[in-house]
């Protein structure tokens, strides 16, 4: 599933599903332009050959019931017909020419001329302008001829208008094979596929190149800024350290020292009764205000902050609840003993942030921290029964220090939720990813 997060992977996604449809649409465009140019060509070659080959022997006397007709003249036509059929480089399988009334002048099987073939509304518009057409020939037989394979099916009709120099019009109709056009239509449909196809797949590799340049950098500016995270709050600890050992070992025990010589004074038998009182009770002040000072320092920076140490900490940690009035709970799973020490820091920090804000916003009753162990990490939560809050109305502020924990989650692959509403409590989830 990380995989499939990855910009990258999700650009060739969703540029291959783009390239399918575009191939789909773009390949049926350019079959239809394909078919469309294959039959002009045979269009134009049928208009050249009309003009230059079959024009010059339109003679008056060809025409059937002509009065000028002389013997030999059609024996003479079919044979410059035929010759021109078979030498011809555009692979005419047969020739016909019939008059505006349909009367066939000449056709391959000489037993049809003289026989009305009806034309078509194309034929007559061709024969009206002397352009050109294109048909499938099957539903003209029995004037067509069989195909290569025995059919008429297998051919193409290319008709042109023409006339003779006497000005009799007449429609020249070629027959060709219906797969050289196909294999002309194939050929121009590659050219067309490489031009609509070729430049998209060139974009998707420039693009891919780039987004791959783009994702490497923003990986080494992540992996530099979580460096840089790690170094400041590295050196947050060490000055928690160094503040937590210079008041443990300078003011903490000046005034465990003090305390001790207070209750040492205050049972002196020689000690006033009234001084031996008030030596009391200050010394059980004092007391007290090491007991929350020790707090803080576990606070500051507990001890012994190591998984097996990692329960200790927390219920230091949740100590000062008692003094606000709420009921708190820790329970670590034994599965987090053999945690490594970055994901314990990271769950005590985000605890400590998440107990804070308990402590000190939530009015609740009951707080609760847990810890325990998944196949990928370490799992808290902390939650507590107050009053709750809306996160979205205060997603600006600063008073929960959780936010500025968030990046620092994010960039180790964890994630860090906090589900709240008013009146229904607070819920901080941590999942440490490793």
């Amino acid at each position: 599933m990380r995989l499939l997060r990855h910009p990258v992977v999700g650009f060739l996604l969703v540029s291959g599903a783009l390239l399918v449809v575009i191939a789909v649409v773009a390949g049926r465009l350019a079959d239809r332009a394909a078919e469309e140019g294959a039959l002009a060509e045979r269009r134009a070659t049928n208009r050249l050959v009309t003009t230059a080959l079959v024009e010059p022997y339109l003679k008056e006397r060809l025409f059937p019931g002509s009065s000028k007709s002389l013997p030999g003249t059609l024996d003479r036509f079919d044979r410059e017909m035929r010759q021109l059929v078979t030498n011809s480089p555009a692979r005419i399988e047969a020739l016909t020419v019939r008059a505006a009334d349909g009367t066939v002048v000449y056709a391959p099987d000489l037993s049809l001329i003289g026989q009305v073939y009806p034309l078509t509304a194309a034929e007559e518009a061709a024969l009206l302008d002397g352009g050109t057409g294109s048909a499938p020939a099957g539903d003209r037989a029995p004037l067509v001829p069989a195909g290569p394979d025995g059919s008429p099916e297998d051919l193409v009709q290319v008709f042109t208008g023409s006339q003779t120099p006497q000005g009799r019009q007449v429609l020249v109709e070629a027959f060709y094979d219906v797969q050289d056009i196909e294999s002309r239509r194939a050929e121009i449909y590659n050219a067309y596929r490489w031009i609509t196809v070729g430049p998209f797949l060139l974009l998707v590799v420039i693009v891919t190149c780039l987004l791959t340049l783009l994702t490497r950098q923003l990986r080494t500016a992540s992996r530099d800024r979580e460096r840089l995270l790690r170094s400041a709050i590295s050196a947050s600890d060490a000055e928690r350290r160094r503040i937590a050992r210079d008041l443990h070992d300078g003011v903490v025990q000046d005034l465990a020292g003090t305390a001790f010589s207070l209750s040492a004074l205050s049972r002196d038998p020689a000690t006033p009764t009234r001084a031996r009182d008030l030596l009391e009770d200050t010394g059980v002040a004092l007391r007290d205000s090491l007991k929350a000072l020790r707090s803080l320092l576990a606070e500051i920076h507990p001890p012994d902050l190591h998984a097996r140490g990692l329960a200790a900490a927390l219920s230091d940690l949740v100590a000062p609840a008692e003094a606000a009035g709420i009921e708190a709970t820790v329970a670590v799973h034994d599965d987090v003993a053999h945690a490594p020490d970055a994901e314990v820091a990271l769950v005590w920090r985000v605890a400590q942030e998440a107990v804070r804000n308990a402590i000190r916003h939530s009015a609740a009753g009951r707080l609760s921290v847990e810890v325990g162990a998944a196949p990928s990490g370490l799992v808290l939560e902390v939650a507590d029964d107050g009053v709750g809050f809306d996160p979205e109305a205060v997603r600006d502020r600063s008073s929960y220090g959780l936010r500025g924990l968030q990046s620092l989650v994010e960039d180790t692959g964890g994630s860090l939720v906090v589900d709240s509403a008013p009146g229904e409590g607070t819920r901080v989830l941590l999942r440490v990813e490793r």
